[in-house]
């Protein structure tokens, strides 16, 4: 079974995060109905469509893995995982970045990209 059961499909087939919604009405659409870029790469791009991501935080780089069944904090060339997590979600609500979750934190983080 597929792990990232939070994927739906909206009225016009279009996938979308059901557990953090896009709001089209309040954002429009120019983040995939986000507030901001980083919204939209965390919540869509790296949770819904599954691309690997990057992003920086104080001075300091991390990647993340997006498999079919999984998702893990990698190295820079996305070779050696060092943490595995259900989901990219799961990554969003239980990564931890000195001692603040990941979810916390997204509002902060302006560089970041899906890969």
């Amino acid at each position: 079974m597929d792990a990232y059961d939070y994927i739906k499909d909206d009225l016009a087939g279009y996938p979308f995060n059901a557990k953090y919604p896009p709001n089209y009405e309040k954002n429009g659409g120019l983040y995939h109905g986000y507030k901001n870029n980083s919204e939209e790469t965390f919540y869509y791009d790296f949770a819904v469509q599954r691309y690997d991501l990057r992003f920086s935080y104080n001075g300091k780089e991390y990647y993340f893995l997006s498999e079919q069944d999984y998702a893990a904090q990698c190295d820079e060339h996305f070779t050696n995982e060092f943490r595995r997590f259900k989901d990219g979600n799961a990554v969003i609500e239980e990564f931890e970045i000195d001692g603040k979750k990941l979810i916390e934190l997204i509002p902060l983080i302006e560089d970041c990209e899906p890969i």
